[in-house]
């Protein structure tokens, strides 16, 4: 899929209810909708937006509407009437300061506000009414992430360590807990697992922490990566969570043990391997799927239904292997062998052996004239199979009888007048 994303630096990732992927890229905004690769463009007042500085959040709202919001405090909204996003929202100080006024962070809640977060305020801005209200910021230290435990409580993760607040109509309040206050170091991602009531605290020297709200009260280190960047939590099922992390792939943690292990890691040797181990985001869908945001290949798909694969290949000269790499139609026979029609012959796999033979390529001796490019192949009983390719006669290989071969006539078969291929 990477050959048709606008950038390989992939920030975020959503699915909407049409089952349509959204990927947040340096360059903009992708949508895959399992085929093509749909590429989006924004401006401000019908200027041109450059979203290598403009875009860096993606969320999708308890509507199943997009949302985007770039460091410049612009909020954009995804019009699916006239498939584009529109610019509904812009910050008014941070549009005026050219310099280097950005955002710190951006968070979408559950109760449809999104949180423009400055260095010394926040402006919440409701996506219902389109209203707006600026409240300080009540933490110390620059706002990294932020996790909402129910309708009016937040944590909120800085520079300078977790804090728990309270929402109120018009401000934020800091919520006195000497867990929380425990944890002094810098905090770049938080996950709420709402079963649990714990809070999984990403943090870059002692990896993760969690917070047991429900039973003990206290902060518990996990069994984890650390010293490296934790950049997504999300859960897997239940009882797993998946870390991403920017160096070492991504891991998975089982929330009632604590222990943690590599899920997902590159593997350069194989074929369907993860090339690199940088992981931004990941998005499990609701058929188990894992997508992930990984740098510089783009988007990686782990679909655990199918974890491994073995590559077939022509070896240049070899008529023991698969003899084309073009291969037209693959058919599993009664016996369990594997059958390829190719452009140069066909090819069988015996899979009890591990054994190749080819028929009807130029490593066979056949005439000159004759086809070798095979479109079709079907068993018609046990151990006899018909071909069809390039030419107006059926191939019979009788597998029993030592591979023989035979010519078969649409027209004796079925009255059919000959056309130029099957």
């Amino acid at each position: 899929m990477e050959d048709g994303l606008n950038n390989q630096k992939i920030y975020h990732i959503q699915k909407d209810q049409r089952g349509y992927m959204w990927f947040l890229t340096q360059e903009g905004v992708d949508r895959y909708d399992g085929k093509h690769i749909k590429h989006y463009n924004f401006s401000d007042d019908s200027m041109k937006l450059d979203s290598r500085i403009a875009l860096n959040w993606l969320y999708m709202d308890t509507g199943n509407v997009l949302w985007i919001i770039g460091q410049k405090g612009r909020i954009f909204k995804y019009d699916s009437q006239h498939d584009k996003f529109k610019l509904v929202y812009a910050h008014p100080e941070l549009i005026r300061n050219k310099s280097q006024a950005f955002l710190n962070h951006a968070y979408l809640d559950k109760n449809d506000r999104i949180w423009l977060c400055c260095k010394d305020s926040i402006t919440w801005y409701d996506i219902r009414t389109g209203t707006t209200l600026h409240i300080p910021t009540p933490v110390n230290g620059e706002i990294a992430t932020i996790e909402q435990t129910d309708d009016n409580h937040f944590f909120i993760g800085t520079g300078s360590g977790l804090f728990r607040v309270r929402a109120e109509k018009t401000a934020l309040k800091q919520v006195a807990d000497e867990a929380v206050k425990s944890i002094d170091t810098p905090v770049h991602e938080l996950y709420y697992h709402a079963i649990s009531k714990q809070l999984f605290i990403g943090n870059y020297k002692e990896g993760i922490l969690v917070y047991d709200m429900g039973k003990t009260g206290k902060v518990i280190p996990c069994q984890s990566p650390n010293n490296v960047e934790v950049n997504q939590i999300v859960a897997l099922n239940p009882h797993e969570l998946l870390v991403a992390t920017g160096g070492k792939g991504v891991y998975k943690l089982n929330v009632d043990t604590y222990m943690s292990e590599p899920y997902i890691t590159a593997d350069y040797s194989s074929y369907n391997g993860m090339n690199g181990n940088n992981i931004n985001d990941i998005y499990v869908d609701e058929e188990e799927r894992i997508w992930l945001a990984n740098y510089p290949t783009g988007i990686t798909i782990r679909n655990n239904r199918y974890r491994s694969y073995d590559l077939i290949r022509h070896s240049l000269g070899n008529k023991h292997s698969l003899v084309n790499d073009q291969v037209h139609d693959v058919m599993e026979d009664s016996d369990g062998d594997l059958w390829f029609a190719t452009s140069n012959g066909i090819s069988l796999y015996q899979t009890d052996t591990k054994k190749w033979h080819s028929f009807f390529s130029s490593f066979d001796p056949i005439p000159d004239d004759k086809n070798h490019i095979f479109l079709t192949l079907c068993e018609v009983s046990p151990g006899v199979i018909w071909a069809g390719g390039f030419t107006s006669d059926i191939c019979r290989i009788e597998k029993k009888k030592g591979f023989n071969i035979s010519y078969l006539s649409p027209t004796t078969i079925a009255g059919v007048r000959p056309d130029q291929y099957i």
